[in-house]
């Protein structure tokens, strides 16, 4: 035990639990234009669009939720992913698709640690 604790101090490395599993990182989609004709939007990758009906609720996309949509702001709760590359689907009514816009987000870390990591916001600006 004491060369342990002797080797801690020489390397200067001390061992930690990271405490914040299980975080959800937050996405907002601004809609930027007449959004009179949109009635949801959907994050897509190649796994397919969410929130849907049809969505594998055991995979990634199972994590995608609307957290809130005021006005033209629509705000994902998309678990502990972190989408960097994705196609934001506007969608009216009757299920006809608007538009399918590529993005690229840049995430922010708004908690947590460098060490243990922590939930994260990020927002993109599409037309519909």
């Amino acid at each position: 035990m004491a060369g342990l604790v002797t080797l801690m101090g020489l390397t200067g490395c001390v061992p930690f639990a990271c405490s914040a599993i299980g975080w959800s990182n937050t996405l907002a989609v601004q809609l930027d234009g007449d959004t009179s004709a949109v009635d949801q939007v959907q994050l897509c990758t190649d796994a397919g669009c969410a929130p849907a009906e049809d969505v594998d609720m055991t995979g990634p996309l199972g994590f995608v939720s609307v957290e809130d949509q005021a006005g033209d702001s629509w705000t994902f709760s998309v678990g502990m992913m972190r989408l960097e590359r994705f196609t934001v689907r506007t969608l009216a009514g009757d299920g006809t698709v608007l538009s399918d816009t590529e993005v690229t987000s840049e995430w922010v870390r708004v908690g947590g640690s460098e060490q243990c990591g922590g939930p994260g916001e990020a927002t993109v600006t599409v037309q519909p």
